[in-house]
Parts: structure tokens; C-alpha cells; sequence
């Protein structure tokens, strides 16, 4: 494959065409996404440029025709909103939030919580009483339908919590080190190597979400509460008002599997009413269960 030659992927139906990236990289990020180039006249196309000296690299969005949309700097995949898919030259069609997100049955939740929370923890457990991974880091929804959509990317844990994975037994070709700007070290899952992930083509009830804090002795609670969270493009929250909220406190990685139990308990699923196109993504060799980990 010549550099010219794009790398082409569907996010919710839009066809984005990757050109001069590095296609295991975009492998391991966006692998359920990635299709054969069908040649639609209406793909998006993202080209990007490497670093040069103290200058960051770049990418930028083009219509099919070759229309130039926008310019941005490269940082990273890990930026809201990321670069793929081109979400800032799609603003007014998508709501993003900061949040793993699972499913079942009828039932969408979404963990929020701050770099060093433990939302992959959380989701792993869930993983493993039957739900599905939706995302591994944004909360996606269409802002015409306010439906959630899957964006199958993975998973990050950092400090305890990473160790907490490791100790899972991850395969090494889904995982990956990697080091943040500030210099920390960040864990890269694959969610297909925790439990079963959502179909690429699902669209599912408007979510759940439930905000990770760390408690002050070691129970495990989860209470409702009003939440209204950080959300990109500013001025988007509504899309979230009146949905479910919970806070959920956890005294760190040990209460993981307790915190999923609760979750799995008082949040109602409800009848499944998703529109599911495609059969479910087959889960890789999953982690061994978290209540066998010894923190």
C-alpha cells in the first residue's frame, strides 16, 4: 500500500478515507471500523502529516471532491475531539462526551470519571455480567436523534488500575503502553479482549450515566443524583437533560467487581429497542475474571 493509498473506515455510516497514517496503528485504534473502499463520491477524507522538528503534525479534512474543510494540529488520538472520525467538521451532528460506555438488553450507561477513575475496571466487571462494550472513551450521540453510537476504540487506565488489568491476563497484540503528554504512562485495551462488544452499526436508547468518585472508607455506593456533564461541542449538554444519573462511589480497583454488581442490580434494563444491522463484533480470548485478581 503507497501512501496515497487511503485506509478506509465507516463511523455511523460516514466513510472516511485515511491517508499517509500508519495503517497498524489506525489498525489498533479504529479496527472495527475499517471497511473496503466503496469510492463514494461522499467520503470524508483525512490526510495526515508527520511532526518536523518542534512542530506538531497535522491533519486535514477534505470533502470527496477535495474541498478543504479544516486544518488542525496532531496531538495524539486521545484529544476531544479526536481526529477520527473528523468529528470538529462535524460538530453539528454529534454530541461527545468523556465516558466508557456499555450496553444491555435495552439499557445504555455510560462511566464517567477523571483520568486516574476507574472506569475500564468497572467495564471489565461489566463485561463479565453479560455487557456489551459500546466505547472504550467517548460517549457518542446523534444530536437529531440523541441516540448513542458505538465508537469502538480502546480503552485507558493509568496507575492501579492499569495494573489491576495487566494482572487479567491481557493478550498483547490488544494492548498497548503508550506515554501521555504529561509523561504518565496510559494503558491502550482493546475492549474485544475484556468481553463482546456492540455491533458497528447499532443505535441505541439515550443512556445512563453514572459518575465514578472515590469514596472516603472502602464501601461501595451507588445513589442518584442530577449530573450534568462536560459535553463537546459546547452548548450540547442538553441532549442529556433528564436522562438516568447515579453516582457511584468506590474506594479504587478493589471494588470493581462490587460497583458492577450494583450497577447491574439498580439500573433497569429495560426491553431492547436498539436497531442492530450487523451480527455482534466475536469477542477476543477475554481477560480471566476480575474477582480472581489480587490487588
Amino acid at each position: 500500500m503507497t501512501a496515497w493509498e487511503p485506509i478506509v473506515l465507516n463511523f455511523f455510516g460516514i466513510e472516511v478515507g485515511v491517508i499517509s497514517a500508519d495503517r497498524d496503528e489506525v489498525a489498533f485504534h479504529f479496527g472495527p471500523h475499517m471497511v473496503k473502499n466503496s469510492g463514494s463520491p461522499d467520503q470524508l477524507r483525512v490526510e495526515f502529516s508527520r511532526s518536523t522538528g518542534s512542530a506538531p503534525g497535522e491533519f486535514l479534512v477534505r470533502r470527496g471532491d477535495g474541498t478543504p474543510l479544516l486544518r488542525r494540529a496532531f496531538r495524539g488520538w486521545g484529544n476531544v475531539p479526536p481526529a477520527l472520525p473528523p468529528f470538529a467538521a462535524l460538530q453539528d451532528r454529534f454530541c461527545l462526551v468523556p465516558a466508557v460506555v456499555l450496553a444491555k438488553g435495552g439499557t445504555t450507561v455510560a462511566l464517567l470519571g477523571g483520568p486516574y477513575a476507574e472506569q475500564a475496571n468497572v467495564g471489565a466487571a461489566l463485561a463479565h455480567r453479560s455487557w456489551e462494550f459500546v466505547s472504550g472513551r467517548l460517549l457518542v450521540l446523534d444530536r437529531h436523534t440523541g441516540e448513542v453510537l458505538p465508537y469502538l476504540v480502546p480503552l485507558q487506565a493509568r496507575g492501579r488500575s492499569a495494573a489491576w488489568l495487566r494482572g487479567a491476563g491481557l493478550q498483547n497484540e490488544l494492548c498497548r503502553a503508550v506515554t501521555s503528554p504529561t509523561g504518565a504512562e496510559v494503558l491502550l485495551v482493546r475492549p474485544e479482549c475484556l468481553g463482546p462488544v456492540a455491533p458497528v452499526r447499532a443505535r441505541l436508547g439515550r443512556p445512563t450515566l453514572v459518575q465514578l468518585c472515590r469514596s472516603a472508607d472502602e464501601r461501595v455506593r451507588l445513589t442518584p443524583r442530577e449530573l450534568t456533564p462536560q459535553a463537546w461541542p459546547d452548548g450540547s449538554a442538553g441532549l442529556l437533560d433528564g436522562v438516568p444519573a447515579y453516582r457511584l462511589e468506590l474506594p479504587g480497583v478493589s471494588g470493581a467487581e462490587e460497583a458492577a454488581g450494583l450497577i447491574d442490580q439498580e439500573v433497569p434494563c429495560e426491553e431492547s429497542e436498539s436497531c442492530l444491522y450487523v451480527p455482534n463484533t466475536l469477542p477476543a480470548r477475554h481477560a480471566g475474571l476480575t474477582a480472581s485478581l489480587r490487588i
